[in-house]
């Protein structure tokens, strides 16, 4: 080591001090996997005295009680105890020490397929790891580990105490009041806009990618994203049909507005405590349905001012609809303004809702890959157009407050 270089101040370590036991005597199998952990390793934050913010290898035989939690369209998620915990260093004797091991639960998520590491998988590692960096209330990253016996990877993910915000709609609707509910939007949309801030889209938002724990809403699934700018024009279309934007339905270029599309189908879903289009057969039959102006219905209720922003974020014209950062600053308005009397009003008519329906057999809320021809243009429908075209004169101050509040640089 070269003594001219004063190391106490690196933070918190540079390629030449990093503890050695982190970033040797290990490997995935995979190169890429490999060099992306030691880079987190490398570039880990933290403060003068203690790091711990950055990716592990960690051997599977280092968790037990491992149990299936859920399944979508392309991955599987195990709950499981960490034996050893997440690793952190501190300061000593001039150099760097482990902390004690410090059991936890956490979530292991493993991608159908990941044998062979692909580019998308490899995307949704730096994808989250990139979000996690960005914002200290991101649903947290911990590392990664293999299954011996299929050889998939799996990501060490925060386990959270709730499940989906589709499982909790179900099974607690009425327990939830629309500051609850909007308190979940200014979560979700502040994890949306910071994806957009790396000029990522999602692609596959929907309300069983939205995690919750202790009231915390989190987006996660991140296998599909992929920067706005490098998109192809022969992409498949993936994700849960109702919430998939026409223009996507139409092979469009996914855009960073289609996820705010997205965003108003889980404004309806929330209003109502239903998934979307529940009754029907999520097939081409919907789809057109949809390019041609079909919307979800809100629950009994719902504010004409929340109505309104959920339209504007499911318009045809994708560049009508507002911006991830402009729904976050509206959604805190409204949680902090004389508006909420607005919505505690609307209180009044929730145990009035009805959350029990039969499903349509036919209606899939996994992610599944579709491919759909000949559907029409995108339009709105005329509730929609009425909605958005409303004459500045009849609207009240409360709806002015909607589209004229200013949103900060």
């Amino acid at each position: 080591m070269n003594s001219s270089i004063d190391h106490e101040n690196c933070q918190p370590w540079c390629k030449k001090c990093v503890p050695r036991c982190i970033i040797e005597g290990w490997t995935s199998g995979n190169n890429d996997i490999d060099e992306f952990i030691k880079e987190t390793i490398y570039n880990a934050k933290s403060d003068s005295h203690y790091a711990s913010l950055f990716l592990e290898w960690v051997p599977f035989d280092r968790f037990k009680d491992i149990k299936l939690i859920g399944e979508g369209g392309f991955a599987k998620v195990y709950s499981a105890t960490w034996i050893d915990g997440k690793s952190g260093y501190f300061r000593y004797e001039g150099g760097w020490k482990k902390s004690e091991p410090d059991p936890i639960k956490v979530a292991l998520k493993q991608l159908n397929d990941s044998q062979n590491i692909s580019a998308d998988y490899l995307n949704e590692l730096k994808t989250h790891w990139c979000l996690y960096n960005l914002r200290d209330n991101a649903l947290k990253f911990y590392g990664m580990t293999k299954d011996p016996e299929t050889k998939e990877f799996m990501m060490i993910i925060q386990l959270v105490n709730q499940g989906s915000l589709r499982c909790e709609l179900s099974s607690n609707f009425n327990n939830y009041l629309w500051k609850n509910k909007l308190g979940f939007l200014v979560w979700i949309s502040s994890d949306l806009q910071s994806l957009h801030h790396l000029k990522c889209c999602h692609k596959d938002f929907h309300s069983g990618n939205i995690l919750q724990n202790d009231g915390i809403s989190f987006i996660s699934d991140f296998g599909l994203s992929g920067p706005s700018n490098k998109q192809k024009s022969d992409d498949k279309t993936c994700g849960v049909l109702p919430y998939i934007a026409p223009e996507v339905l139409n092979k469009e270029p996914y855009a960073l507005s289609s996820d705010v599309y997205s965003f108003g189908v889980i404004m309806a879903e929330l209003s109502s405590g239903q998934p979307p289009f529940y009754k029907r057969k999520h097939d081409t039959s919907l789809a057109l349905a949809i390019c041609d102006g079909l919307r979800p219905e809100f629950g009994k209720g719902t504010p004409e001012i929340y109505k309104k922003l959920a339209h504007r974020c499911m318009n045809a014209n994708l560049d009508q609809r507002p911006t991830a950062i402009e729904l976050h600053c509206i959604l805190l308005f409204w949680s902090a303004s004389f508006i909420k009397a607005i919505f505690e009003e609307a209180d009044k008519e929730i145990p009035n809702i009805s959350t029990s329906y039969e499903k349509n057999p036919d209606a899939v809320y996994t992610s599944r890959v579709f491919t759909f021809n000949n559907l029409s243009k995108p339009v709105n429908s005329s509730i929609i157009t009425s909605s958005l075209n409303e004459d500045d004169d009849n609207k009240d101050c409360q709806d002015s407050k909607l589209f004229d509040l200013e949103i900060p640089n």
